[in-house]
């Protein structure tokens, strides 16, 4: 496993993550707009939702490189335990992001969940974007 490349690859796709995160917050922002709904909490909510997709990427990377680590280390049960907490951390940081946000009723729920649903297909992109 070449370290540097692999980091320069992450790095890229987080661009893409990134930078696609930020389009869907202005489109989202944009359709709130000629509903004429937009308001602080949608542009909160939204940013919320952007700013938990591009860590959960960031915090996926992070794991899957200790993993990685470990694995080359010969120790591939602890690497795949790491993968599985790591996922399970995530998973739960989000859940708790959303939840905060929902409940204090500061952000806009629907504006919260559409970048979370985006990154799927922004990862996809991402991928696209793949040196072979």
């Amino acid at each position: 496993m070449n370290n540097r490349s692999d980091k320069q690859q992450t790095v890229r796709e987080l661009t893409v993550v990134a930078v696609g995160e930020l389009l869907v917050f202005g489109l989202l922002c944009g359709a709130f707009a000629a509903l004429g709904k937009l308001d602080a909490k949608v542009i909160l909510g939204g940013a919320v939702g952007a700013f938990t997709a591009v860590l959960n990427y960031v915090l996926m990377a992070v794991g899957v490189w200790a993993a990685a680590a470990r694995a080359e280390a010969g120790e591939p049960a602890r690497a795949k335990r790491a993968v599985t907490l790591s996922m399970l951390a995530r998973f739960g940081l989000m859940i708790a992001i959303l939840v905060i946000g929902a409940k204090s009723g500061a952000c806009n729920v629907i504006a919260m969940v559409i970048p979370l649903a985006a990154f799927r297909l922004l990862l996809f992109a991402a991928e696209l974007f793949r040196k072979k």
